[in-house]
């Protein structure tokens, strides 16, 4: 499949907003939320066999949490980032894992440090932060110094404002 057929097939069949880069080898594409594990088997099962990541980023003006995931075809030398949101307050999507298995280890980084949750992914377990008892650690609403009063009973004085002249 060429680049113009793989872009035409995402709008066509998922409605996909694509954008891509001027070298023409790495294409964003923004999905909803039940457009995005097939989108993945697609690319699967057009040569994407290389996934680099599975991240988030939390939008907490908009309420939301962007997941995404990079795959790579070698063949085609084309990058595509795919990404959907899905609501702060109901962080769940269905993984990943079944067609790319190093997915299950970068979700469930995802799931551990922004709290969502992967539907499918049978690694979700601590991995850096075992005996957490807080929030996810990385929303944007986390507040790392309130958190260590609370729990350790430690004070920080406060942060000094520098003022650059």
């Amino acid at each position: 499949m060429e680049i113009e057929d793989l872009l035409k097939y995402l709008v066509e069949h998922f409605n996909a907003k694509i954008s891509i880069e001027k070298d023409r080898n790495f294409v964003l594409a923004r999905v909803d939320k039940y457009s995005y594990v097939n989108v993945a088997e697609f690319l699967f099962k057009e040569g994407f066999r290389r996934l680099l990541t599975v991240s988030a980023i939390d939008w907490l003006s908009r309420n939301v949490i962007e997941i995404y995931f990079i795959t790579y075809n070698h063949v085609m030398n084309v990058y595509v980032k795919v990404s959907t949101e899905i609501p702060r307050d109901f962080p769940e999507i269905p993984s990943l894992s079944s067609m790319w298995e190093n997915a299950a280890m970068h979700e469930r980084e995802v799931w551990e440090l922004f709290g969502v949750s992967f539907i499918g992914n049978k690694m979700l377990k601590p991995l850096f932060l075992e005996n957490w008892k807080g929030p996810p650690p990385f929303r944007k609403g986390f507040d790392w110094r309130e958190y260590v009063v609370k729990e350790y009973g430690l004070k920080y004085p406060p942060v000094p404002k520098t003022v650059y002249q």
